[in-house]
């Protein structure tokens, strides 16, 4: 066996590939035991590994013994705690007793506890062959709720909370981020329709009722006719359906119904509801601003459609299905809206000529930054002072900035199409409702009229 352990870390006999997965091994453990994330080292363990320090050699000395060089070189998890509701010692003996019921017995694991934030948490590095029979670690749905079964056991077990009802689907980056930022996000906007629902409805019927009049396809029976354990709803122009019950807590079918049938009264007109938007001050009065026309005018249009801009605050409806999208994307449409207006771009023509300027800069300015590090590579092959390095980092910046107005640039080009397809589509519905409830007015008069008559 030593012989073998030896002929294996022997770096003549390592090939490009391996030295390559073990560098990748290696970044990930220094990653979990990084000194200043673990309070020097003190609460790192290894299980199955004669030193932490040459976890990822050994790795690495299991697979090349094995021939299962292939595919995944390890797995990289992570085990929370509640902020200030576990002290590093506790945190890390949880860590190393869960590694140890779930893959003690087979396999290498390296548990590093990090106490650089405010609520401590385990990494876990796990080799992807085992060491005791030589197979890989294969990672099911059932490993997850083992782990989610064991660390709750551990945790309860040292008094410590635990998730109760966790959400059956977690949310994506995006929408973490969104939430993080006070942005809008397409489930935060069905939520808040559902909530407008809710209290415009006393009964089951009205309330699916005032869904459709919100704009949502309703699914409530399956294909042989038999009622949905778990209705969903469809937002107009949205690809697919959402289950309620996935939306989160106080969203399931019962909860909501709950809900309903509390009512004492039905909520009208529904109001708007609260989500945090920027909203950009204007100056003056619409009555008495200048005609804007061109690509000015219709970014300005798709603010207020957006709500950004509010003409009328206290007139304030509903942000069109149509523009949920965009909803989600304020930053970039607020960042372009911006830009025509900074640069007084009323046309395509200007905008793209706007654009070559910037292009013509930037060419300017690489070519410049080009010749200061040449001239930086021969002063410093002379062994003489950088003269240069601190207008490399101010051409570097320009270039920063300059490229991104380049992309804000061709996003405009790109999406001034869309936008106007939007609000074509979006003042064609309104014409169409205005029809409709101007029919509706002649027809109660006439009617009237009639009954004055008789």
């Amino acid at each position: 066996m030593d012989q073998a352990i030896r002929y294996a870390r022997n770096p003549e006999k390592v090939t490009e590939a391996s030295r390559k997965k073990l560098h990748e091994i290696e970044g990930i453990v220094d990653y979990a035991a990084d000194d200043l994330k673990t309070e020097r080292c003190t609460y790192v363990t290894g299980i199955h590994l004669d030193s932490v320090e040459t976890a990822a050699a050994e790795f690495m000395e299991v697979k090349q013994l094995e021939g299962k060089l292939g595919g995944r070189v390890c797995y990289h998890g992570y085990q929370s705690f509640r902020e200030d509701e576990v002290d590093a010692d506790t945190a890390h003996k949880i860590g190393v007793a869960l590694a140890t019921v779930l893959w003690g017995d087979r396999f290498q694991v390296v548990v590093a506890t990090h106490c650089n934030t405010n609520h401590y948490h385990n990494h876990f590095v796990l080799n992807s062959v085992s060491d005791v029979d030589g197979l890989k670690f294969y990672n099911s749905p059932a490993d997850y709720r083992r782990m989610r079964e064991v660390s709750d056991r551990l945790c309860k077990e040292f008094g410590l909370s635990v998730i109760k009802h966790p959400e059956g689907r977690g949310k994506n980056y995006g929408e973490v981020v969104a939430e993080r930022e006070e942005k809008p996000t397409r489930r935060g906007i069905i939520k808040a329709d559902l909530d407008r629902a809710i209290e415009a409805s006393l009964t089951e019927q009205e309330f699916w009722a005032m869904l459709r009049q919100l704009g949502y396809e309703v699914k409530l029976y399956g294909k042989g006719g038999k009622p949905l354990a778990h209705p969903a709803i469809k937002p107009q122009g949205s690809e697919r359906y959402f289950r309620l019950d996935r939306l989160g807590e106080g969203y399931s079918l019962d909860e909501i119904m709950g809900r309903v049938y509390h009512n004492r009264r039905r909520k009208r007109p529904i109001e708007e509801p609260t989500i945090t938007r920027r909203v950009a001050p204007v100056r003056g009065s619409f009555s008495s601003a200048p005609k804007l026309k061109g690509l000015r005018a219709l970014y300005l249009r798709y603010c207020c459609e957006l709500h950004i801009i509010v003409k009328h605050p206290s007139a304030t409806r509903r942000v069109h299905p149509a523009l949920w999208e965009d909803l989600t994307k304020l930053n970039r449409l607020d960042a372009q809206t911006r830009l025509l207006a900074s640069q007084k771009i009323k046309t395509m023509p200007q905008l793209l000529a706007y654009r070559d300027g910037l292009q013509e800069q930037i060419t300017a300015l690489v070519t410049e930054r080009t010749e200061l590090r040449n001239l930086q590579k021969r002063e410093k092959r002379a062994g003489r002072e950088d003269p240069v390095s601190a207008r490399i980092a101010e051409i570097s910046a320009q270039l920063r900035k300059l490229r991104k107005k380049v992309k804000l640039c061709s996003e405009i080009e790109t999406r001034s199409t869309e936008v106007a397809d939007n609000l074509k589509e979006i003042q064609q519905e309104k014409s169409e409702q205005r029809k409709e409830k101007e029919q509706h007015e002649l027809f109660r008069r006439s009617r009237a009229g009639r009954a004055d008559l008789a």
